[in-house]
């Protein structure tokens, strides 16, 4: 799913303060959910720390927390915790 300007889509990196972004995209698939192709309002792609939380929103809402992963997408919350111990997972 795209999710352009339209939907006034902004990224919060950890603790911060959340900023606009021009788009992105979330992939989801049976087994988790990714977010790419995060691209700031200069239309370049935003820099995420590795092992980041991030949350996605639109408008108000929330559409989508994870971790930034080594290539630069998000990983789904879900996905990136051990159901043993809920500690952060290195895929």
């Amino acid at each position: 799913m795209d999710i352009g300007s339209d939907r006034e889509p902004r990224i919060q990196i950890e603790d911060g303060e959340p900023f606009a972004i021009r788009s992105a995209r979330a992939d989801k698939d049976m087994e988790s959910s990714l977010l790419r192709n995060i691209v700031g309002l200069d239309g370049r792609p935003v820099e995420l720390p590795v092992g980041a939380k991030i949350t996605l929103y639109t408008g108000p809402s929330v559409v989508f927390v994870g971790r930034a992963q080594e290539d630069q997408s998000v990983l789904d919350l879900l996905s990136c915790e051990d159901p043993e111990d809920g500690e952060y997972v290195d895929f």
